[in-house]
């Protein structure tokens, strides 16, 4: 008798899990299908990620030159207007710990590579590295074939929307629904479309400019510098060891953000300039950012970001050093 209350017991208590287990499939499953179907969208919306990765995958043999930076280096290298086939890894917000990752990564994927092009910006020692969360390791793993997670990756960190939702809910709204993406990238992932910016919005007007707040990093951290230095020589010192050629470049920008830099800041990165020169006497440099002859208010999206007209000048000048 008891084994049968404690079977019905059993049945029953089943049957409730079935029925729950029922319901949350009922709920999850359209949940998990339009988050597919987001996701599928975002992949198809045109990005530089993706024409990168098409040069990666078809014209590996091919590249000779590798850039790393920010957002000040994917706006200012062209690779069209270079002579040897080049790959730009410039982008929003990379520091040096993620273009350290990129670069011992794609070593092997380049069997010809010939240089290796560093950014060393105005306050790139003084800035903490991104940390371990930053979203862009998702888009480095999928695109690029570099993990830069420290761990073996999982399968969310695979899922490009859910790498950063804000961002990636804003473009798909500009692309799908108001028709106001207008990023336009050639066959190297560079945005040929990139005017758009307070200078353009200012008509280029230099008296508008001029009396323009924006946002410069002044803040001194010699903690952050003496981290930083150290790790930025690791990364010369690991490319030069694998026989490339190596080029410092500081970018372009802009009379008002010159004029305000923090000076202790700026000596300090002057220091490191000159201390590479002495430390890695074949390391070559390419420091235009003072360089207000050459570039003017119509060469910039906005204080210390070119635009197309800027990163076409910018990357000529590369070419010149490229074939010394």
């Amino acid at each position: 008798m008891q084994d049968q209350k404690s079977n019905l017991s059993i049945f029953n208590f089943s049957k409730k899990h079935i029925s729950l287990l029922k319901q949350i499939t009922v709920f999850f499953i359209p949940v998990l299908l339009g988050y597919a179907l987001i996701e599928y969208s975002v992949l198809r919306i045109p990005m530089s990620y993706d024409k990168i990765s098409h040069k990666i995958k078809t014209q590996n043999n091919e590249i000779k030159v590798m850039t790393l930076g920010s957002s000040q280096m994917q706006n200012a290298v062209n690779p069209e207007f270079l002579d040897k086939a080049a790959i730009n890894y410039g982008s929003t917000s990379q520091h040096h710990n993620q273009d350290n990752s990129i670069m011992v990564q794609s070593l092997d994927k380049f069997p010809n590579l010939e240089t290796i092009v560093f950014e060393l910006s105005y306050s790139h020692l003084e800035l903490p590295h991104n940390s371990k969360y930053f979203w862009k390791k998702t888009i480095y793993l999928k695109y690029y074939g570099v993990n830069a997670f420290e761990h073996t990756p999982y399968f969310k960190d695979k899922l490009v929307f859910l790498s950063n939702p804000s961002v990636y809910s804003k473009i798909f709204v500009n692309y799908y629904i108001k028709d106001s993406y207008d990023a336009v990238f050639n066959d190297f992932g560079y945005n040929v479309n990139n005017y758009k910016g307070a200078f353009s919005l200012a008509n280029y007007d230099e008296q508008k400019i001029e009396k323009r707040k924006f946002m410069i990093s002044a803040k001194e951290d010699l903690a952050m510098f003496e981290y930083n230095t150290p790790f930025f020589y690791s990364m010369i010192q690991t490319a030069l060891d694998n026989n490339k050629d190596v080029i410092v470049s500081c970018i372009p920008t802009y009379k008002t953000y010159l004029e305000k830099r923090n000076p202790e800041i700026l000596k300090r990165r002057d220091s490191v300039l000159k201390d590479i020169h002495q430390k890695f006497p074949k390391v070559r440099f390419l420091n235009l950012e003072e360089d207000t002859i050459t570039f003017g208010v119509k060469d910039y999206v906005n204080e210390n970001h070119l635009n197309p007209i800027g990163g076409e000048k910018f990357t000529k000048k590369l070419n010149q050093l490229l074939n010394e």
